[in-house]
């Protein structure tokens, strides 16, 4: 029997390459993102498998109605659900918090934390209902585990989906629900790249400077891929990972040792 997944932020990035990974290993998997974009990347995970099925599904995340609509969606497409992992979510800049706009505050708190606790709700919800069981994953940080100066906000929102992963773990594990939390490190994607170009013209160093310095405090040697992070999903919702719940795991290339 085919298993179904819902994967958010999956248009393109760490939740693309899980939602790759998905389809790769079998299963039915559900795209949603607010970028447009989603429904083309869905199709492109599917294309020449005749036994496959993904969709893409644009929404919101931080947006209750959306976030109902989305998982409504999904299991109107794919049948129940087995697996939410939680991936979007946005940068916070580099910005002091007293140089940061509140509504910028207001943003990445919505996406990162209240968004990643909708769907975990939403999904959830409906597993308790129907009497079954799934694992929810969720994505939080290093920089939630560690704060740095220049990203209070962001900071508190992984932080924040940390707790709630655990908390979550508690309350769902009497219904045979697990929840976990993948923490990237420093990752090769947009998100970062932005980032260091932020840095870059603030101090007047050059991104590809800033890049290698980065690559410098990562004892593997490399920045993280899309496809580790996909690894570590695809083993937490395994069998394999079957009495794991409340756990963090870092992929960060050693970065943080815990």
């Amino acid at each position: 029997m085919t298993r179904a997944a819902l994967v958010t932020g999956a248009a393109r990035g760490l939740g693309e390459r899980v939602a790759a990974r998905l389809v790769n290993d079998g299963w039915s998997v559900a795209l949603v993102d607010i970028l447009a974009t989603v429904e083309a990347t869905a199709h492109g995970l599917v294309e020449g498998r005749d036994d496959q099925l993904a969709i893409g599904i644009v929404a919101d995340v931080s947006d209750p109605a959306d976030v109902e609509r989305a998982v409504r969606e999904a299991i109107g497409a794919l049948g129940p659900l087995d697996l939410l992992v939680n991936v979007a979510g946005i940068g916070g800049g580099v910005a002091d918090l007293v140089a940061t706009p509140i509504e910028e505050i207001r943003r990445l708190l919505d996406v990162n934390l209240l968004g990643t606790i909708l769907v975990a709700r939403e999904v959830a919800a409906g597993w308790v209902a129907a009497g079954r069981t799934g694992s929810i994953v969720n994505t939080g940080s290093l920089f939630g585990q560690q704060g740095v100066s220049g990203g209070v906000t962001y900071g508190a929102s992984k932080g924040g989906v940390a707790t709630a992963t655990q908390a979550l773990a508690a309350e769902l594990g009497p219904y045979g629900i697990r929840v976990n939390m993948i923490s990237p490190g420093n990752m090769a994607t947009e998100m970062h790249w932005d980032d260091l170009r932020a840095r870059a013209a603030i101090t007047g160093a050059s991104f590809e400077s800033l890049v290698e310095e980065v690559r410098r405090t990562i004892p593997l040697g490399r920045h993280g891929t899309g496809d580790d992070i996909a690894g570590a999903v695809a083993w937490l919702a395994s069998e394999d990972a079957a009495y794991v719940t409340g756990q963090t795991i870092g992929v960060n290339g050693g970065v943080l040792r815990t």
